[in-house]
């Protein structure tokens, strides 16, 4: 799915930044729908805000598809980025994998090579762990504590792996906005219309700190 967002004020010298999303629901933008009941989402919310912010043109290509796991990412999302030179990757998923036969070492491994496949393409590459939604989640309540160690593992892992290839990360996992009832939709595992924004702008002002702190490097 693409998106271009064009700014008020584009002149025809600036070229259009390329964004591509990797990932699962969250990112295909389930629980955030427009007046036609198409999704949204954080990633095509993000697009906007960037283009606002920097008053360049964004163009997203949303490759995410509900259900995804990690391995199923690199198998048929991360090798669309071949040839391809984005300005801009997004990686999120994880809690499927959670879901399943889920193996620490496996799981690191995988979001390794994910993480390395990303930023082999020279773009930008931004990821976020899991959110605290153990107390949500549809489970007997002697398994929350087995839950909750299985996303801190997994969000270990994403921390990990994203500061050994240099890979920006929002750590949503302490965010006090997701104990909010108002952040979530009917489902209460994807986020609504204000969620999707929230993480957009967390996403945004990740993205803004990065490229300030890299104009006064230079």
């Amino acid at each position: 799915m693409n998106y271009y967002v064009r700014p008020s004020s584009q002149r025809s010298a600036i070229s259009p930044q390329s964004f591509v999303a990797l990932g699962d629901s969250l990112t295909a933008g389930q629980g955030d729908l427009d007046a036609q009941g198409r999704p949204v989402g954080w990633a095509r919310r993000l697009c906007s805000l960037l283009t606002q912010r920097t008053g360049l043109p964004y163009f997203l290509t949303n490759l995410a598809v509900n259900r995804a796991t990690v391995a199923e990412v690199l198998a048929d999302q991360l090798p669309a980025l071949s040839g391809a030179h984005p300005d801009l990757i997004t990686f999120s998923t994880g809690i499927n994998d959670i879901r399943g036969a889920f193996r620490k070492d496996a799981f690191a491994a995988q979001i390794d090579r994910a993480y390395a496949g990303a930023t082999a393409t020279g773009a930008t590459v931004a990821t976020m762990t899991l959110p605290n939604i153990v107390a949500m989640l549809p489970v007997p309540a002697e398994l929350l504590d087995v839950a909750r160690e299985l996303m801190e593992q997994a969000n270990d892992a994403i921390r990990c792996a994203a500061r050994a290839h240099g890979v920006l990360f929002v750590d949503a996992w302490y965010s006090p906005e997701v104990a909010d009832p108002d952040f979530w939709s009917e489902d209460r595992v994807h986020p609504n219309a204000r969620g999707h924004q929230l993480i957009a702008e967390a996403f945004a002002d990740l993205l803004s700190a990065s490229m300030l702190a890299g104009a006064r490097d230079t």
